[in-house]
């Protein structure tokens, strides 16, 4: 039985969305709501399942690494396909795509393929499937579907509301006290209601109410935006809440990033004003006709409620005596509530959240209450993450409890908030005094472990208190472990980090900062998508960068709300980077497309501003930040290798993305362009930077050798020479350390295996001693530190969660140690190299990444001189396997029992140093060699 799974995607800037009709037999890739698709081409995918699954064998899939999916046939690709888009269920149902039929269509595409039907309206509902042609027969999925959000400005009727004033305090106050606003409508339903849909935009961060109850279990919602230049809308279901007779709908409205936390410290920070709301609520009714409810001057308004203060650098206060029972549900008695007022747009552009949205994905309970002094208790959660805490206690009316949240202890027990810095990280609960009460902040998050209490009333326990885990909701897609206990523990605190991260942007989770700062995600991005489907999320983020980018061209080091003012080449060239790396990873050429007018501009740009009269470049301040050098205080904060070095390595690398996308989008002028500046750029380099006596870069720095091997630049008959000094100067010099920062730390992993050290980079991995990841977790460490030397550094710029020294190593664990690598030639994982190195003492490793195609799993194990190895490879795609063997015994590789010569479906390619290369389609396999 052939079996599908329907996906839709949206345009070059969307994200992906599952379908919303979910037949048993069909399973849901991902868990985001398809309705408000703002794209007029969005793109379909689907994969192919040969089986009807049960629930209880999707979770052992998920969960389970090493678990293949049953009964994949080996072999199966796709030779044609159908797709049909109806504007109704019915016609669906009868094989009529009376909006798009695709027709029979040969070849294997399965992924990215663009709606190609009649023009897309606004609100439409869209029906589709596809009928898949495969080498072991053909059939049809079970339907899906995706709903168009408001396409036209003019679609909107609704008016933006809110209230332009504080009731208190000094609006141009560095730090500024403004509460949550409440707003309120009700109205009449009285016929049968087919659908409701709400779109809203509530700025800072929003909660909709309906008749008491709240809408979906998004946090913190819109996605974060220069407001200014955009803010996205958030498109909600609706229709279950909406009662015959009289309803009410409510909105409480949170500061958020809108009216901003700071305006001085440390740095200028852009307000964009007061919160604001748009809203417009759509019912259709069984009789066809449509009741519209829209934000406007009828809508009243309180700022009286329980959250008299929220801002996510100082915390949330809330007093429950002022609680508004029934304020979001109908009959409330509003009259001492004011006519909100009709404001100015806030911005420019209004757009779809086309990405998963943040919620709380993990309630964490916690490992320890201590009592350091009278009065005071510390909770421990036991694991850095970022939320908040939840607290279930009973006190008089009015006692207050202050919660100060952080990540360590001082040496007297008590919380070390100095590297929260100007950050207070404090919330504040005042009790009504009626029971036990629950509670916990609505739009302020943090990152923290441990939280320090005074005010609370009694003794507390750990059943008191709960934290919860927010960031944006992308589906985890893989899984790693091996029999390294250490490289386990660091992958954890890596993966932890990467949720830290994932807030709508890449943002730092703690202290006065809480910025998208552009220097580690370039690299960050793959390992994180090892773990995470990140296509929505970075396709919004590069929107982001767009829309920072000034008049001259250039483009800031943080992205939305600061502006440093700046010039650097190499942390904005995430703008070139993830884009490219889409390609490779997600077939997706779009982000690309949609961005190179914009990315061209940079580029040009800043080969004028930056270069020196000998051809190299330098601009900015950051260069390969926190690298070790600066531990010993004689070197800043930007590291020792010289940042002209980088700057115009990374400068080179650039011109080489931007000829790469001008050849894919057909432009051969600027492809001309961009080679001419590449090879101008890497002669000034090796000019400059290169002793072709000793093959010494630079100042002989880790990162100085690192970059030039990664980007292509040295010298031909040179790269021996480089090796050698890059293995010296890790393995002699460092004594098996590595030195780089930031920069350095994106390429390092990679470039070491590429040059056939893998065992160099090994040794990297399991060093316990600083600096090292394993010292970090010998410190007790649940995350990845700012700096190597965070535990004997001064408070201030000092996280213990950020993922500068996480670099790319995550994706290493992935590509190098299980060996599941994407190929270039043939992108998106639509055909895989799984190359496995079996370093040092490892006896196992296992893998699964979920590919845009299917599960791939990768799961292997030493058994005294034989490498035994199972593999899944996804329907529709192939793989080229490289088996681990001893001598090129080829004739002696067994695979699931046979000969591998016998073996159904797998093709001998060669023999490599140290291993056999075969080619097979899809299925498990399961291989055997000797290989010591």
């Amino acid at each position: 039985m052939l079996v599908l799974s329907l996906v839709v995607r949206g345009g070059a800037l969307a994200g992906w969305f599952s379908p919303d009709i979910s037949p048993a037999n069909l399973r849901c890739e991902y868990l985001v709501n398809p309705s408000g698709i703002d794209a007029v081409n969005p793109r379909l995918s689907w994969n192919i399942v040969d089986c009807r699954m049960t629930n209880e064998e999707l979770t052992l899939e998920k969960s389970s690494i090493g678990n293949f999916q049953s009964k994949i046939p080996r072999g199966v690709r796709q030779v044609a396909y159908q797709v049909l888009v109806a504007s109704s269920e019915e016609l669906l149902a009868k094989n009529k795509g009376d909006l798009w039929d695709s027709g029979k269509v040969e070849g294997d595409r399965s992924i990215q393929v663009e709606y190609n039907g009649k023009a897309l309206e606004s609100r439409m509902a869209c029906y589709w499937k596809v009928k898949v042609y495969t080498t072991a027969g053909a059939g049809w999925s079970e339907p899906a579907s995706w709903t168009m959000g408001l396409l036209k400005p003019g679609d909107w009727q609704g008016k933006w509301i809110g209230l332009d004033e504080m009731k208190d305090g000094d609006v141009n106050a560095d730090v500024r006290k403004l509460p949550a606003r409440y707003l309120r409508r009700e109205f009449k339903s009285d016929k049968k209601v087919v659908r409701a849909t709400a779109y809203v935009c509530g700025l800072g961060f929003f909660d909709l109410y309906l008749n008491g109850k709240k809408v979906g279990d998004h946090v913190m919602d819109p996605a974060l935006s220069d407001y200014r230049k955009a803010a996205y809308y958030v498109t909600l279901d609706v229709t279950p809440f909406i009662q015959k007779g009289g309803n009410a709908i409510g909105v409480a409205l949170g500061n958020g990033r809108f009216f901003a936390p700071r305006l001085r410290s440390p740095t200028g920070t852009v307000s964009y004003g007061f919160p604001k709301l748009l809203l417009q609520t759509e019912i259709q009714y069984a009789d066809g006709t449509t009741q519209v409810i829209v934000s406007d001057d009828q809508w009243k308004l309180t700022d009286n409620g329980p959250v008299v203060a929220n801002n996510e650098y100082d915390g949330e206060t809330y007093d429950a005596r002022l609680e508004m029972p029934g304020w979001n549900a109908c009959g409330f008695d509003d009259s001492n509530w004011r006519f909100v007022q009709v404001v100015k747009e806030p911005c420019a552009v209004l757009a779809a959240q086309m990405m998963e949205p943040m919620r709380i994905t993990q309630v964490i309970k916690p490992v320890g209450v201590t009592n350091p002094k009278p009065g005071v208790y510390i909770v421990d959660m036991g694991q850095n993450f970022y939320g908040t805490i939840r607290m279930k206690a009973r006190g008089p009316k009015g006692a207050e409890v202050r919660l100060t949240s952080a990540y360590s202890l001082l040496p007297d027990g008590m919380l070390k908030t100095a590297d929260n810095r100007g950050a207070k990280a404090t919330d504040v609960y005042l009790f009504k005094g009626e029971g036990e009460e629950v509670w916990n902040p609505q739009f302020k998050g943090q990152g923290y472990r441990r939280v320090q209490m005074t005010g609370f009333p009694g003794v507390p326990t750990v059943d008191n208190f709960e934290g919860l885990v927010i960031h944006t909701d992308s589906e985890p897609v893989g899984e790693f472990t091996c029999s390294n206990e250490l490289v386990n523990r660091i992958h954890l605190a890596m993966r932890w980090g990467m949720r830290m991260f994932l807030r709508s942007a890449p943002l730092d989770p703690d202290r006065d900062e809480r910025q998208a700062w552009m220097g580690d995600p370039a690299k960050d991005s793959e390992s994180e998508a090892f773990n995470f489907d990140v296509a929505a999320f970075y396709s919004k983020w590069m929107d982001d960068i767009r829309r920072s980018q000034r008049a001259d061209g250039t483009i800031p080091e943080v992205a939305m709300n600061w502006d440093l003012g700046t010039r650097s080449f190499d942390w904005p060239s995430v703008y070139t980077i993830i884009p490219d790396w889409f390609v490779d990873f997600y077939a997706d050429r779009n982000l690309s497309k949609a961005h190179y007018e914009s990315v061209k501009r940079w580029v040009l740009t800043m080969d004028q501003q930056g270069r020196r009269p000998d051809g190299t470049h330098h601009g900015g301040l950051f260069g390969d930040w926190c690298d070790t050098y600066s531990m010993d205080g004689k070197c800043g904060d930007s590291g020792k290798t010289d940042v002209g070095l980088v700057h115009t390595a990374y400068h080179y690398n650039n011109c080489r993305i931007m000829a790469r996308v001008a050849t894919r989008l057909g432009l051969p002028d600027d492809e001309k362009l961009f080679n001419e500046m590449a090879v101008r750029v890497l002669g000034a380099f090796n000019k400059v930077f290169f002793d072709p006596a000793t093959g010494k870069y630079g100042n002989g720095t880790q990162c100085s050798y690192v970059l030039p091997l990664a980007f292509g630049m040295v010298p031909e008959g040179q790269r021996a020479k480089v090796v050698d000094n890059l293995v010296n100067d890790i393995m002699v010099t460092h004594q098996g350390h590595l030195s780089v920062g930031l920069i350095g730390m994106q390429w390092l992993m990679q470039v070491l295996t590429d040059i056939g050290r893998p065992d160099v980079a090994w040794t990297i991995v399991t060093q316990t001693s600083r600096p090292s990841w394993g010292y970090m977790m010998g410190k007790g460490a649940t995350t990845i530190w700012e700096r190597w030397d965070c535990d004997t550094r001064d408070p201030g710029m000092n996280s213990e969660a950020l993922l500068i020294q996480a670099g790319n190593l995550d994706a290493w664990f992935y590509q190098t140690l299980a060996g599941i690598n994407c190929d270039k030639e043939r992108p998106g994982f639509k055909h895989v190299i799984l190359k496995p190195q079996p370093v040092g003492d490892l006896k196992y490793a296992k893998a699964s990444f979920k590919s845009m195609y299917g599960m791939i799993v990768s799961d292997w194990r030493v058994e005294g001189s034989t490498f035994v190895w199972n593999v899944q490879v996804p329907l529709n795609t192939t793989a080229t396997v490289h088996v681990p063997v001893a001598s090129d015994n080829v004739a002696g590789i067994i695979e699931s029992g046979k000969p591998v010569s016998k073996a159904k479906g797998v093709k001998f390619l060669k023999t490599e140093k140290g291993v056999a290369v075969f080619e097979v389609g899809s299925g498990c396999y399961s291989f055997a060699s000797k290989f010591r």
